[in-house]
């Protein structure tokens, strides 16, 4: 009897612990992406099919659906036969959704180096992220794809992005 007691703890004990880590490593029930999941600074670098254009940029998400973004692209001059590249300015203002899964889209309106503008759709997914506990989590990588070709560039170029968040930098006054 006394055999049957102590091996019946153990087995309890190694049971129970079976449940406790199938509750721990459970899915969470929140939704861990929001519209404030992307706040704050974030590099943003812009590839034109293989490797035809650059663009680099700074990305501002405001945690609550709105983007601006401004920066420079590095194009071949249209017509040079000697590889010459031409830098300009190009921006974009618009919005973003996001799903809980942390995929979403941005649809922008994109001012180009000559002053004109196009409309253009994003779709993206956050890649990498830190949990903030009691909180959505904040993306600090996110890849996105734009759904039509280049407005920038002709010739029905792709053009792929990366975004990278910045740190935070406090102001000292």
């Amino acid at each position: 009897m006394f055999v049957k007691k102590r091996l019946f703890v153990p087995a309890v004990l190694i049971l129970t612990s079976f449940f406790v880590v199938s509750a721990a490593n459970a899915q969470d029930s929140t939704c861990p992406y929001s519209l404030a999941s992307l706040q704050g600074s974030y590099a943003v670098l812009v590839n034109y099919g293989a490797a035809v254009a650059i663009g680099l940029q700074i990305q501002v998400l405001d945690g609550k659906g709105n983007l601006t973004r401004t920066g420079v692209l590095n194009q071949p001059t249209a017509g040079s036969t000697t590889g010459a590249r031409t830098v300009g300015t190009v921006s974009s203002v618009g919005t973003y959704t996001v799903n809980c899964n942390g995929a979403g889209t941005m649809t922008r309106l994109v001012t180009k180096p000559d002053g004109t503008t196009a409309p253009a759709i994003d779709d993206f997914i956050v890649t990498e992220a830190i949990k903030v506990p009691g909180r959505p989590s904040i993306a600090t990588t996110i890849v996105d794809a734009q759904r039509d070709p280049s407005v920038i560039l002709p010739g029905g170029v792709f053009v792929t992005r990366v975004h990278t968040r910045l740190p935070d930098i406090p102001v000292y006054n």
